[in-house]
């Protein structure tokens, strides 16, 4: 009989995180690496992914650094070789980086929005097809791309960043249909509000009672919370699993 545990196990397997100086990125990668995997944290801040990378050491396990501006097509493909070069193969991509900008819809500039959608949709976009060609070489892979709920929910001052977050499940989902032959699964994960460092401010406002009064569990998520949602769209064990958004809210879309 199946051990069910050894199909969340990741050991011997490579994965790369964006996003990972911090915050769910961080949280991802670390989660991943206790579960096995050898990782490569990429983004643009040395300092902070040098800390992911020795706590993840810390742990046991090896962490590369790729410094990279993902926004620009040319850095990703040197990513893609940083990754050939160490590991020689990719089986998990977490696509954790993202930017954000929250006021009113008719007070966003066009640099507001440029900002938004060349780090949180082009970078993604580009990420899966760049880095998915190293997965078709072994016809094997996970894909997560990172949503939210208000890809689908509303709240003030957030217009552009849902209408992203709309378009990346959507995007995801076609990625999974064209690249299943491929043997690439591509999945979403979608948080509510997530108690990270650079988001504590604004949960300490009456922000945090508006999104409190909408989570049936009562509380905001946690980057952990994420983390291990991750791990189960990386493992084996969701290997028949793609297309699929995983809402991680606390029943936040059931509520309404």
């Amino acid at each position: 009989m199946t051990n069910l545990l050894e199909e969340f196990a990741l050991k011997g397997r490579i994965a790369l995180v964006t996003g990972a100086s911090e915050g769910v990125g961080r949280s991802i990668a670390e989660g991943l690496a206790e579960a096995g995997a050898e990782l490569v944290l990429c983004g643009r801040r040395e300092g902070a992914l040098a800390d992911t990378a020795r706590a993840i050491a810390s742990l046991g396990r090896r962490a590369e650094i790729c410094i990279a501006d993902l926004t620009r097509l040319a850095e990703i493909e040197r990513v893609k070789a940083f990754v050939l070069d160490r590991f020689g193969r990719l089986d998990i991509l977490v696509n954790a980086a993202g930017y954000t900008v929250t006021k009113p819809a008719c007070e966003i500039s066009e640099e507001d929005w440029d900002k938004t959608f060349d780090i949180s949709f082009k970078g993604l976009f580009f990420c899966c097809q760049i880095l998915g060609d190293i997965m078709r070489l072994r016809k094997y892979g996970k894909i997560i791309n990172l949503g939210s709920t208000l890809g689908r929910a509303t709240v003030g001052g957030r217009a552009v960043y849902g209408g992203v977050k709309a378009g990346v499940a959507h995007l995801s989902r076609s990625l999974a249909v064209e690249w299943a032959k491929d043997g690439i699964r591509v999945n979403v994960l979608a948080p509510t509000a997530v108690l990270t460092p650079s988001r504590a401010q604004l949960l300490k406002s009456a922000f945090l009672e508006k999104m409190l009064a909408r989570i049936p569990l009562g509380r905001i998520a946690e980057p952990h919370d994420l983390a291990l949602a991750a791990l189960y769209l990386a493992a084996p064990a969701s290997d028949f699993i793609t297309g699929h958004t995983l809402y991680v809210d606390g029943g936040l879309l059931a509520h309404g």
